[in-house]
């Protein structure tokens, strides 16, 4: 069955992947070496896992069994070793328990397969099903995505099922570790997003503009997830409209990204402090009120800029949000910048990374953090990637990105260490 892994890549990477293929470069070089197609990192191949495009050789040649149906896999088994005492570590909001002061394999684990069938060259569905750890505090399996494309032109694109969540860039492909050097995307950037995937529709445009390259994404859906705030309450978040888009532009080694996203969502607070704020006498209160009032979850704004630079043996990538909630003016601003330079199968990398959250009235779910991350990756064949990490975390407010805090803990310097093997399939 034909692989994935030409998915998204635009017609000038496209022809250059195919004449390196064929011999054009230098046997025995430092790029024909490592036999990684992902090599240029974090476009080419987070593009080809996630979204499933025409293969080339299809074009202009009757389909057959073996054009027509395809099957990829995705996974990642890593352990974390945290030296905090006092929280534990989690890789987004999503996870109901983290990983404590020791080790664990739960917080990076999981394992994911797409199936795809095209019935022509204009039309074809996909079906992506993941395996991780979840808000129920287990491993389980979900459906990520299950739509259907139609291409009626080269430069447009059409789906309608469920989408992964593209609010930024790599943010509907975090979950497939091989795509990227580190062992995760960063917490302080990615870890608060509150959707995996939509329900609903996007529509593409892509224009040529003499060598580069300019693509509009359009997304309009529903959504609904759980994300964990505290010890004894979580958010379930019933999303009616979730719709936004972004602008690409691509030229030379750059890509750059600016996105927009509204989320609109009932928002239902659970657990023993929700029931505890019920149960006030005489005050007849509504937890989600005065919850909602807190946090201010029922509607969030978020504006993006992305910006990625890959050429040679050098990747750099940066990122900024800016999330806008209803609670007291309140906002959660994040960012990253990251540099990653490869000899031969090794790509050593440093980031940084900060989120922060303000508002009028500021109280304990604030947070206030930053990283510094060390790390390489090391390519040991085609589809398999050897990975270490060491998060240095400042903590100054935790809010709800550590799970277990001990009552006293405001914050402080943590240790985070990672051994991970991503692969594909």
């Amino acid at each position: 069955m034909k692989r994935l892994w030409f998915a998204r890549l635009s017609p000038r990477r496209r022809r250059r992947t195919r004449q390196r293929s064929v011999g054009s470069g230098p046997a025995g070089s430092a790029r024909g070496e490592n036999p990684r197609l992902g090599l240029t990192a974090l476009g080419l191949v987070s593009w080809a896992l996630c979204l499933a495009a025409p293969i080339p050789s299809a074009f202009g040649h009757p389909l057959d069994d073996e054009t027509r149906l395809r099957f990829s896999g995705f996974g990642t088994l890593a352990a974390v070793h945290s030296d905090q005492a006092n929280a534990d570590f989690v890789r987004d909001i999503s996870q109901r328990e983290g990983a404590g002061d020791g080790w664990s394999g739960k917080t990076d684990s999981l394992l994911g397969a797409q199936l795809g069938y095209r019935f022509t060259d204009e039309l074809d569905v996909v079906v992506q099903g993941l395996s991780r750890y979840q808000e129920s505090g287990h491993f389980e399996p979900e459906l990520s995505w299950a739509f259907v494309r139609y291409r009626p032109d080269p430069a447009v694109q059409l789906r309608a099922g469920r989408l992964g969540w593209d609010v930024y860039q790599l943010a509907d492909s975090r979950y497939v570790g091989y795509a990227y050097n580190w062992v995760r995307p960063p917490v302080d950037h990615f870890g608060t997003l509150q959707l995996v995937h939509i329900d609903g529709a996007d529509v593409t445009f892509k224009q040529p503009v003499g060598s580069d390259l300019v693509r509009l994404k359009l997304y309009a859906g529903r959504s609904d997830s759980e994300i964990y705030l505290t010890e004894g309450l979580s958010a379930e978040f019933d999303v009616d409209q979730v719709y936004g888009g972004n602008l690409d532009y691509e030229t030379g080694p750059w890509r750059f990204r600016v996105s927009y996203t509204q989320i609109h969502s009932d928002v239902d607070y659970r657990g023993p402090v929700a029931d505890a704020i019920e149960r006030v006498p005489f005050a007849n209160l509504d937890p989600n009120n005065v919850l909602g009032d807190v946090f201010g979850f029922d509607r969030i704004t978020l504006f993006s800029l992305g910006a990625l630079y890959d050429r040679g043996p050098l990747t750099v990538q940066a990122m900024v949000n800016r999330s806008k909630v209803t609670r007291y003016e309140g906002q959660i601003d994040s960012g990253f910048v990251s540099v990653g330079y490869r000899v031969q199968r090794v790509t050593p990398f440093v980031m940084m990374s900060k989120v922060k959250t303000t508002s009028t009235h500021p109280d304990g779910s604030d947070i206030d953090q930053q990283t510094y991350s060390l790390g390489a990756r090391y390519d040991v064949a085609a589809n398999l990637a050897l990975k270490a990490q060491l998060d240095r975390i400042d903590t100054r407010s935790p809010g709800f990105l550590w799970r277990d805090t001990d009552s006293d803990w405001r914050g402080g310097w943590s240790s985070v260490f990672t051994l991970g093997l991503d692969f594909i399939f």
